[in-house]
């Protein structure tokens, strides 16, 4: 099968960023409902809005020490889900905080010590209902649902045990449109559950399952609302030969649903011909569906390159190949630093990156659309 797109090294970006030194270093962000903005809550025991104002930034301190330990423990972000509220997980617990009236609920949604959370997402199920993944010490693993109110109540409304929690690989899963997709590595086949974990029938389980020779699903990542999803391939024994799959389920011809997305064009006479294969990760859309960013991380096999290489492939749903040529954003560009944590801004549409002292804010609204088409 012919590769749809080649990844040519060595070139400049097309698309340069604005990048602003941070006063405080050690510094994550996380995507927030606001305008040229982005999040952070590792300055001050805060909530803090990074507004972006040409080449600056304008710190704007939503809230300081309202719990001990704002930006404390093991984080994670659902993404942009509502106008007001913010979410992220602290270990055991899950904090939200309107960033309107600046109120906030804080709540311990695991008691064990043996258990924590390790990812978490918004369903759609409803206007405050999250999936999170917990692992525990015993290496068993499940997914729970759970709904939060307003005036802080929450309850657990579903759950499942899922594949084990190991070092080194864990079994993707991903949501979309209040379903929920578990790849078992076992069979290699991909469920889709409803929101109460019950098995629901899907054409893209159906056309994932169908995939001959398959070795072992690495990424799941889906649009948050076409019907495509990027799967990344690797071997068996997790050592890489990485393959990034484009599946688009409801594609009119049946034997374009599942193409080869990604693949290297290296001359024998390029500096880059030691390159030893594809590795990329960290795919995501941004949060109105138009463009994918992922990192390329294959040029780190070379001793002089330290941190991946951002890029950018436009999305339209309108035409038989949905998604366009690679655009390179390029790399975080200060000396011995890699990048910590990245940020969607919805206006300007922007993907954003911190080194932990530099932010790399890329427009993607400024950047040409092309297709293959």
């Amino acid at each position: 099968m012919k590769t749809q797109f080649q990844l040519h090294y060595g070139r400049s970006p097309d698309l340069w960023p604005v990048m602003v030194g941070m006063k405080n270093d050690l510094t994550n962000i996380f995507s927030v409902p606001v305008d040229n903005a982005v999040g952070t809550n590792s300055i001050n025991n805060a909530i803090t809005l990074l507004r972006f104002n040409g080449d600056q930034i304008e710190y704007d301190e939503v809230r300081k020490d309202f719990i001990n330990g704002v930006g404390c423990g093991d984080k994670y972000y659902p993404g942009i889900f509502s106008d007001r509220w913010i979410g992220y997980t602290q270990t055991r617990g899950f904090l939200l905080f309107n960033l309107k009236d600046k109120s906030f609920s804080d709540n311990i949604i695991i008691g064990p010590s043996y258990e924590w959370i390790t990812d978490a997402a918004f369903t759609g199920g409803g206007p405050l209902q999250f999936m999170f993944q917990v692992c525990r010490s015993d290496e068993k693993r499940f997914l729970r649902i759970f709904d939060f109110e307003e005036n802080g109540k929450f309850h657990l409304h579903s759950e499942l045990q899922a594949g084990p929690h190991k070092v080194g690989y864990i079994e993707p899963w991903a949501v979309q449109n209040k379903t929920v997709f578990i790849y078992n590595n076992d069979s290699i086949r991909i469920t889709a559950y409803d929101m109460n974990f019950k098995p629901v029938q899907h054409p893209f389980c159906e056309v994932f399952n169908t995939i001959k020779s398959f070795r072992r699903l690495d990424q799941l990542v889906l649009h948050p609302h076409l019907p495509i999803a990027v799967c990344v391939e690797i071997t068996r024994e997790g050592r890489g030969a990485y393959k990034a799959w484009l599946i688009n389920w409801k594609h009119t011809d049946h034997e374009k649903r599942v193409i080869e997305l990604l693949g290297q064009d290296i001359s024998m006479f390029s500096e880059w011909r030691e390159l030893k294969g594809l590795k990329c990760s960290g795919f995501q859309f941004s949060p109105d569906g138009k463009w994918l960013v992922f990192r390329d991380d294959s040029e780190m096999v070379l001793q002089s390159i330290e941190n991946p290489t951002f890029v950018a492939m436009p999305v339209d749903g309108a035409r038989q190949m949905p998604l366009g040529r690679p655009k390179v954003l390029g790399r975080v560009m200060r000396e011995h630093a890699q990048p910590t944590s990245t940020a969607w801004i919805a206006k300007p549409l922007s993907f954003v990156v911190s080194d932990g002292l530099v932010l790399y804010k890329w427009e993607l609204e400024g950047l040409p659309r092309e297709f293959g088409e």
